[in-house]
Parts: C-alpha cells; sequence; structure tokens
C-alpha cells in the first residue's frame, strides 16, 4: 500500500492555522494516468501525471499525491533551518525567473505547473464540487470554488471493452464545450470517476475527449482495508464560483524560489512562462 501524504503548513509563512472537519470514509483508492496535451513556444508536447481518487459513500477526493508532497517539502525549507539562525527575509514577487539567479548560498526552487497542484472533492449527494487551490505554494491566498455541476448527462452505449481487467461499457457525455467517451464497470457498483466525472452506475475506468487533448485512465486499483477520512482543510478561503475560480488559478505564479546565504533569506516568486500554455480542461 502506497504511504498517504499531508499537506504541511507552517505559521512561518503567515498560513492561517488549520483544522480539518471529517467528510467521508474512503474505502477504495484508484490511481489515473492523466495524458494532457500542452503548449510550448510553437510545439505541441503531452504530460503524464498520476493522479489519486479517494472514494467514500458520499463523497471523494482526487488530488496530485505527489505534488503535495513536493509542496510540503518546498514549505520545510525555512523551518528545516532553522528560525533562530534567520536574520533577514526579502519577499520578491512576479519576477522574471532569469533575473533571480543568486550566486552564492542555497536556492531551491518549486514549478507550480509541475504537477497537479488542484485538489477536488466531491459531494455526490448534493451533486457539488468543491475546487481547493493557491495562487502559487508560498501565497498566503488560499481559494475555495464551489462547482453545482448538478448531474451529468450521459449516454450510455452498448459496446464494451476491457480496461483494467474489468469489463466496461461505454457512456457519451457533451459537457462545457467538449464531447467525451467513458468506459465504466459496473463491477464497482460506486458513482465516480476522475476530475469532476461520475453519475455512472459503476466507477469510470477510462475517459477522454474527442479532440484528443485529455486522457484520464485507470494504472491502479486499491481496496483500503482501514477506511481513510477524506478530510477538507478548513482555511480562510477566497470563496468564488467555479468561473471565477478558473480565471483566478489561470492567472497564477509559474513558480518560486527561496535562497538563504548566510542566514539571509531571500523568497522570490515568478511570472508565468509566456512560452508556456497550458490547455485548459474547462
Amino acid at each position: 500500500m502506497r504511504p498517504l501524504l499531508g499537506i504541511i503548513c507552517f505559521a512561518f509563512f503567515a498560513l492561517p492555522s488549520m483544522s480539518q472537519e471529517d467528510t467521508d470514509q474512503a474505502t477504495i483508492r484508484c490511481y489515473y494516468r492523466f495524458s494532457h496535451k500542452m503548449k510550448t513556444g510553437d510545439k505541441e508536447t503531452i504530460r503524464q501525471d498520476t493522479l489519486t481518487l479517494d472514494m467514500g459513500p458520499q463523497m471523494s477526493r482526487y488530488y496530485d499525491e505527489r505534488k503535495l508532497k513536493e509542496d510540503s517539502v518546498f514549505l520545510s525549507v525555512i523551518p528545516d533551518y532553522g528560525v533562530d539562525r534567520i536574520k533577514s527575509i526579502s519577499v520578491i514577487q512576479n519576477r522574471d525567473p532569469g533575473s533571480f539567479n543568486p550566486s552564492s548560498g542555497d536556492t531551491y526552487r518549486n514549478d507550480t505547473y509541475n504537477g497537479i497542484t488542484e485538489q477536488i472533492f466531491k459531494n455526490r449527494k448534493e451533486g457539488k464540487i468543491i475546487l481547493l487551490n493557491t495562487a502559487g505554494t508560498l501565497s498566503s491566498d488560499k481559494y475555495k470554488g464551489i462547482d453545482p455541476v448538478g448531474t451529468f448527462n450521459w449516454t450510455i452505449e452498448s459496446d464494451t471493452a476491457v480496461f483494467f481487467d474489468y469489463p466496461c461499457q461505454k457512456a457519451n457525455l457533451r459537457f462545457r464545450g467538449r464531447d467525451y467517451e467513458a468506459w465504466f464497470t459496473p463491477q464497482i457498483p460506486i458513482n465516480e470517476g476522475p476530475w469532476k466525472f461520475f453519475g455512472l452506475p459503476g466507477l469510470i475506468l477510462k475517459v477522454k475527449d474527442s479532440d484528443g487533448l485529455f486522457d484520464f485512465e485507470c494504472v491502479g486499483l486499491e481496496y483500503l482495508n482501514t477506511p481513510y477520512d477524506i478530510k477538507i482543510p478548513e482555511y480562510k478561503y477566497f470563496e468564488c464560483n467555479w468561473k471565477e475560480y478558473n480565471k483566478v488559478i489561470s492567472k497564477k505564479n509559474s513558480g518560486e524560489m527561496i535562497n538563504i546565504n548566510n542566514g539571509n533569506v531571500t523568497i522570490a516568486s515568478f511570472n508565468a512562462d509566456s512560452s508556456f500554455q497550458p490547455i485548459e480542461l474547462e
């Protein structure tokens, strides 16, 4: 069983204190390979990330376990160095990455686009999706988007196929300007799937859009011997609807650096790279 990774936050960065409220208990965990196209300059590249879906009777959590670990390690740089050893702190925002190139000391970098920073919590009973994100790892601003998606208007077809050794049935969906083809298995009778998808009589093991931009496919499935609490962190969020949320997140910084030189700390955030253009799902 793979270890679970939590988000480590430190008061040193003026993040709000965190308490958590149990929302459900996960008994099934599914891993999806998420293949998605990106534009870098004039070239299109395909990026792959592995996302985790924890599923309970009412709720689910979808997240990038590796990215959460990477962010936690980055946030621990200064506390691990020792607050009592720090002489000064300088914060530089919206800087060109090439303009911050320290010649001495230790430098640590965290790229926002290196992985999926978003967490998605589904409340299937209420047909509501909760989106959590920050506009940069070091930012104290945390965003919560509420997406009242309601129900998905799937069309179930008679076509069958096998994915991850499970017999699956085909379903089609038109959702916010894109056409999707999904394959779900009635042998795992849980109304769930990757990203925002749910609403079929079985777990969705594969889904892709008709333009070949996005592809989610199950690469691992685990039945948890001990149920795992699905928890929504309680921060002071900027709450907004899903359109406002998507607009804010699309403008987030592309990364941060921390340089520590003889007790003097410089924290710099970078502007988004204009040559890097992620293709958004919505």
